[in-house]
């Protein structure tokens, strides 16, 4: 709708600069509460240390590369086509080692 050019503009701008001005005063009020909290955080954060956690323990048996364990047998096992006895040890996944742990095929 067009204005006429005589006509004075309504109050609709005195309503939206009084809600400006109070989310002016809010904004302000958070940033300043903010800014207080600041430092007192940084403070905290840095006299304490954090304590490094205990690495956990692995069996020798498991002792490997990313994913692989090498795991000593108890009884004869058979692995895409490489075959081992009682004894020796052999390359397993995390999976596989797990599996025959379960069963009590390896140590």
């Amino acid at each position: 709708m067009a204005a006429k050019k005589g006509s004075t503009p309504a109050t609709k701008p005195t309503a939206t600069t009084e809600s400006a001005a109070v989310q002016a005063a809010q904004t302000a009020a958070q940033e300043t509460g903010e800014t207080a909290a600041a430092p007192a955080a940084e403070t905290a954060t840095e006299t304490t240390t954090p304590e490094k956690p205990a690495p956990p323990e692995e069996a020798p048996s498991k002792k490997g590369s990313a994913g692989w364990v090498m795991a000593t047998l108890k009884t004869r096992h058979c692995d895409g086509g490489v075959c081992k006895e009682a004894g020796e040890q052999m390359r397993l996944t995390r999976g596989s080692y797990e599996r025959l742990k379960k069963y009590g095929r390896v140590e």
